[in-house]
């Protein structure tokens, strides 16, 4: 895989030229103390013009309590300062001009407030939304739907993200979004990434990222870019948590719990987080297809009822703990586990008839799947702070381990058109699989006079082995099924390092990067005593430059900005395995070793007026799509994963923050997108593409005596995706809860999906000679009854740290 040096050695160029243009402009310091002169972390430090006093910055104090502002313009400033448990400060005046010298405000004193914690209420609201320069950031506890909710429900409401029946989330109309959480990728497949974030409570959330265009800190991976989900950290020495009690009911009960807990003294901080989620589901799903002859006679017919009963148990266990050793360096050691068992029953019904509409046979299947998911992981982080001014050094080993174990069975009675018994035919199947990542990387920030040079590197190594075995019954008798046997074995070692430069001029902020990953992949399909031994390596380099680039076009009101960045997107481990895996006795799943990674070139433009209002336009160029491609074999559809030569996708989006009064406030989310494919698999002429819309309001209102509710929504219009044409789809959410026990404790009842309206249903195209149909019907409309107790002791203290490096290789487990 080729990459353009000019754009890099440009690139580069331009980010020499711009350093070395230094800074003219003052620096502010200071230190932040408690009244004993006892340094204070995490304490805000605000710049407000003395005009308006409207706000201009805000940075946090380090670890020694210090604290440096930079890339302000002349002007008339104070200071604020402010931290949990302390009574505020306000500063005098100063002036700041063209040549003048750095500016030492001295040592701060905070005193303590004389109230106690669970006594402080906090009166103001954040905004759900909030735009920077290379991302969105939606807070969590903005939304009073999301008290009691699970976290995938609050994706659900993010602008601009969608997720589908499967569970795949896509960002902005696009799929291959890589999650991250607390800077660690989650190494799941869509679906089990979708039932981990179900386990999870909305409360153990803090904020979530959107990031379209990553910067180059970040791993290339993820086409449609990066969710960023970051866990609660709590600031409160002492012992503090909550708990969250979520029972629901749909067509069966569901439950979720959810216990965190935090410990922290002077120079120990122990953290953990427990839950245990509990699911029974249904769902249908029915299939029609046609199939034809020469001049489009129809030749036969085959029609499909599928029910889905899944049930899972989930457990899920984070845990850890930071070591202060002094002011500047801290140790860590964090463990994460899951643990899933499920298993679900799958009754089909089939009949295929004749041109004349006859029915030719019948089969009656009881299909089943046993599922049993184990994960493991370990990480140890190290941070070091050198001086006030923000040098920060930062590392992160991680060993990630996953055991899968499926088991099913397929039971098929056959039957004539008169229904008389003809056969059966009995599959088992034990589906064992295990993934170990390695991971290392470090990161270095090092200050510049208005601006910030970051560096780091990165390597991984996985190592994947998965087995297939397929047994066919006769009687008493059973046999290996060497034609759909295997055994798989992959690696893959990806080497990266990136440069990130930050500067602020009086109007313009920039931020540019340049990333480089090695990858070298390894395949080998074992065979057995039909199949011969096969495998493939894959050996190449890429630059993964961005851009980012925000003006103010006045006084801090009305941004302008522009972000480019290139990304890549990597197959996931077990869709390079080349056998075949049955999902019924028409249905097929395989993998492919031919496929290539997907490269991506993201521009984005936008407007943005008081952080309220944003007006995008956004393109994409991608080349070697990753899309689900549908293939024929008689009277069998075969599914497997493909590269798609081009996908050109652009469209406008608009978002706003709208308040009526102080108890009504809405977030609005819309977006008009065209997409455009070229050359499927097999058939490289072939274009698709559709224009669709896409809105999502969110409205809140807020009452008296702790009183508040929510109705939200969204509706899309029919949308084409590669093979798949998709009818509109609609949905609407309501709930309401009450602040009890002193707003310790909040109750609240939701009830999703009102008008059980999430029903995915539409065609499958570009399959020669045949047309086919699908639809869902789900129990999408669930109501839920939560109660969550919060509960601290103590006041403000260190402020634990986002750890993880081991890149975006867990996110390409699919099990």
């Amino acid at each position: 895989m080729k990459t353009n040096g000019r754009v890099g050695t440009t690139l580069w160029i331009a980010v020499a030229m711009l350093a070395a243009l230094g800074n003219a402009y003052a620096q502010i310091k200071g230190k932040v103390v408690t009244q004993d002169n006892k340094p204070l972390e995490g304490a805000a430090v605000t710049m407000l013009q003395a005009a308006d006093s409207s706000l201009v910055q805000t940075v946090l104090t380090a670890r020694d309590g210090t604290f440096s502002v930079s890339g302000l313009q002349k002007g008339t400033y104070f200071t604020s300062v402010a931290m949990l448990g302390f009574k505020n400060f306000t500063g005098g005046k100063f002036d700041l001009a063209d040549g003048k010298p750095d500016i030492d405000l001295g040592t701060i004193t905070l005193s303590v407030a004389d109230i106690r914690l669970h006594e402080v209420k906090v009166t103001g609201q954040k905004n759900f939304v909030e735009y920077q320069i290379d991302r969105t950031v939606l807070n969590v506890d903005a939304l009073i739907s999301n008290a009691g909710a699970n976290v995938l429900e609050v994706l659900e409401k993010a602008p601009g993200v969608m997720v589908d029946q499967s569970g795949s989330i896509s960002l902005k109309g696009q799929p291959g979004v890589l999650v991250l959480i607390d800077n660690r990728p989650t190494y799941l497949s869509p679906a089990a990434l979708a039932a981990y974030l179900r386990s999870l409570p909305a409360n153990s959330v803090e904020k979530i990222e959107l990031i379209t265009n990553p910067p180059a800190r970040y791993d290339a991976a993820g086409s449609a870019g990066i969710i960023h989900i970051k866990m609660r950290k709590n600031k409160v020495h002492g012992l503090n948590g909550s708990i969250t009690l979520s029972p629901a009911r749909s067509r069966y009960w569901r439950h979720n719990e959810n216990i965190n807990l935090n410990y922290r003294s002077n120079r120990i901080n122990f953290f953990t987080n427990a839950s245990f989620n509990s699911t029974d589901q249904w769902r249908r799903l029915d299939i029609r297809r046609r199939y034809y002859g020469e001049n489009d006679v129809l030749r036969s017919s085959f029609d499909q009822t599928t029910l889905f009963y899944p049930k899972s148990r989930t457990s899920n266990l984070k845990a850890g703990i930071d070591f202060y050793a002094n002011e500047k360096t801290t140790w860590g050691l964090v463990y994460t586990g899951a643990f899933t068992r499920s298993r679900e029953r799958r009754p089909v019904s089939s009949s295929v008839r004749n041109a004349t509409g006859d029915i030719d046979s019948l089969i009656r299947a009881d299909n089943s799947d046993k599922n049993r998911f184990r994960q493991h992981g370990i990480n140890l982080n190290f941070s070091h702070q050198y001086d006030s001014t923000g040098k920060l050094l930062t590392f992160d080993l991680d060993y990630i381990s996953y055991r899968i174990r499926a088991r099913q069975t397929f039971v098929n009675d056959f039957f004539d058109g008169d229904q008389n018994f003809k056969k059966q035919e009995k599959i088992t199947t034990d589906l064992p699989s295990s993934i170990a990542i390695y991971s290392a990387k470090t990161d270095y920030e090092h200050p510049l006079r208005k601006g910030k040079l970051g560096s780091g590197f990165k390597t991984s190594l996985v190592l994947t082995d998965n087995a297939a075995n397929y047994f066919l019954h006769q009687g008493e008798s059973v046999s290996t099924d060497y034609d759909k046997t295997n055994r798989f074995r992959y690696s893959e070692n990806i080497n990266a390092a990136y440069l990130n430069f930050s500067r602020e001029f009086k109007r313009l902020s920039l931020q540019t990067g340049l990333r480089a990953e090695n990858t070298n992949s390894y395949g080998h399909q074992l065979g057995n005593a039909v199949k011969p031994d096969s495998s493939f390596s894959l050996h190449y380099t890429s630059l993964f430059p961005t851009l980012f680039l925000s003006y103010k076009l006045d006084t801090n009101q009305t941004h302008l900005n522009f972000s480019y960045g290139r990304r890549i997107g990597r197959p996931y481990y077990q869709d390079l395995n080349p056998f075949v895996f049955l999902l019924d006795k028409f249905s097929y799943f395989a993998g492919n070793p031919y496929l290539k990674p997907e490269l991506g070139n993201r521009f984005q433009v936008s407007l943005n007026y008081k952080r309220r209002f944003n007006l995008s336009l956004l393109y994409n160029y991608t080349r070697n799509m990753h899309g689900e491609v549908i293939e024929q074999a008689g009277n069998i559809f075969i599914s497997r994963t493909g590269n798609i030569s081009r996908l050109i996708w652009g469209g406008i989006t608009l978002s706003a923050q709208l308040k009526a009064g102080s108890w009504w406030t809405c977030s609005f989310y819309a977006e008009l997108i065209r997409n455009n494919f070229r050359g499927m698999p097999g058939d490289p002429g072939r274009t698709t593409g559709s224009t669709y819309g896409y809105i999502s309001p969110n409205n809140q209102f807020l009452f008296k005596n702790g009183w508040s509710a929510e109705l939200s929504g969204f509706y899309i219009t029919r949308s084409q995706s590669a093979q798949f044409d998709k009818n509109d789809l609609f949905l609407v959410n309501t709930a309401v809860q009450k602040k009890v026990m002193k707003d310790k404790g909040i109750v609240k009842l939701s009830l999703r999906d009102i008008f059980s309206s999430l029903e995915p249903n539409g065609r499958i195209l570009n399959i020669p000679n045949a047309q086919a149909t699908y639809y869902n019907d789900a129990d999408t409309r669930v109501l839920v009854a939560s109660f969550t107790y919060n509960f601290a002791k103590g006041v403000s203290g260190k402020q634990k740290r986002n750890v993880g490096g081991s890149g975006s290789e867990e996110q390409r487990v699919k099990n």
